[in-house]
């Protein structure tokens, strides 16, 4: 038979949160903990810019593809309160960027006339990383033209003062204050990844504009490894090894990269054999140098996927 409870009725007594009054003084305490964690998403490629996730679209091959840009920045930004002057800025790099890049992508479709294959279409990424101080917005726009010859190089050099054009990239030096560049990377979108290179910027957040937590997941570091290895999977790194053991995840991507998660930081060895070590919590851009690194790597061998950039060495700037 049930004991009665203090109300005198053979029935639990029911808090408001739900759990059962006689369930003894860590109820409460439990109740609260669980109100409080935010709700676990499948995926983190789901999920919006304020949420940790990466905001992808395709870019048109066209006279359109400026414009284009302008929007799709504007709408991967639509929920933040990002400063009416830094928007702006970060617009008119974005249209900026997009430019060179219909370029580039031209000059990739024309080298198939040079029995080179170009394939993919070019793309605008937006997502943010660090926190509070170190908070920063970036934006990156990918192409399949692999180097820096075709329109980016010449895109650094000074123009002519009675030039009306050519000086996109300077603008984005510009406003973003040096902090800029470009490396190679796979694309996002559709189910065939393509090899070529993006090229970003990244803005300084204002410490009072967005809470620290803004664009960072809040989850434990074993489901991000998880989300991590989903990430770098879906970007054309298959065949990926894991290992875990005491707090430790080890992920061999390949015979030059393996990847050490311990506790909330991961790290890995750059092929200019510096080591890389960076906070698990900026799980985007942790994937993406990632798959930089990889990248790298096959450029670096004799006889990798393609041959090396012109330039490509003295124009990446650190990401």
């Amino acid at each position: 038979m049930r004991p009665p409870t203090p109300d005198g009725s053979g029935r639990s007594a029911v808090g408001q949160s739900g759990v059962p009054v006689a369930a003894g003084l860590l109820a409460a305490p439990l109740a609260e903990a669980l109100a409080v964690l935010p709700p676990h998403p499948g995926s983190l490629a789901d999920a919006g810019v304020s949420n940790g996730g990466c905001f992808a679209r395709p870019l048109p091959i066209d006279t359109t593809c400026a414009s284009a840009a302008r929007r799709h920045f504007r709408e991967a930004l639509s929920s933040l309160p990002i400063p009416g002057g830094l928007l702006h800025d970060g617009v008119t790099m974005a249209s900026e960027l997009a430019a060179n890049t219909l370029h580039a992508q031209r000059e990739a479709a024309m080298g198939a006339a040079r029995q080179r294959t170009a394939s993919g279409v070019p793309e605008i990424w937006v997502y943010l990383r660090g926190d509070g101080r170190n908070c920063e917005l970036v934006c990156k726009v990918f192409d399949s033209e692999r180097g820096w010859d075709a329109g980016t190089a010449r895109g650094l050099a000074k123009a002519p003062v009675e030039s009306v054009g050519g000086r996109g990239l300077q603008v984005v030096d510009g406003l973003s204050a040096g902090h800029w560049g470009c490396h190679p990377t796979l694309s996002r979108l559709g189910s065939w990844k393509t090899r070529g290179k993006a090229v970003w910027f990244a803005l300084r957040i204002p410490p009072a504009a967005l809470p620290d937590h803004m664009g960072r997941p809040r989850y434990s570091p074993e489901w991000l490894v998880d989300e991590l290895e989903s990430m770098l999977a879906s970007r054309g790194l298959g065949g990926i090894v894991r290992a875990n053991a005491g707090g430790i995840s080890v992920l061999s991507i390949s015979r030059h990269l393996t990847v050490w998660r311990h506790g909330s930081t991961v790290s890995w060895r750059e092929p200019t054999g510096s080591y890389q070590r960076m906070d698990l919590a900026d799980i985007v851009d942790v994937a993406e140098q990632i798959v930089c690194a990889h990248e790298e790597a096959l450029l670096a061998e004799p006889d990798g996927p393609y041959p090396q950039p012109v330039g490509l060495g003295n124009l990446v700037a650190a990401d």
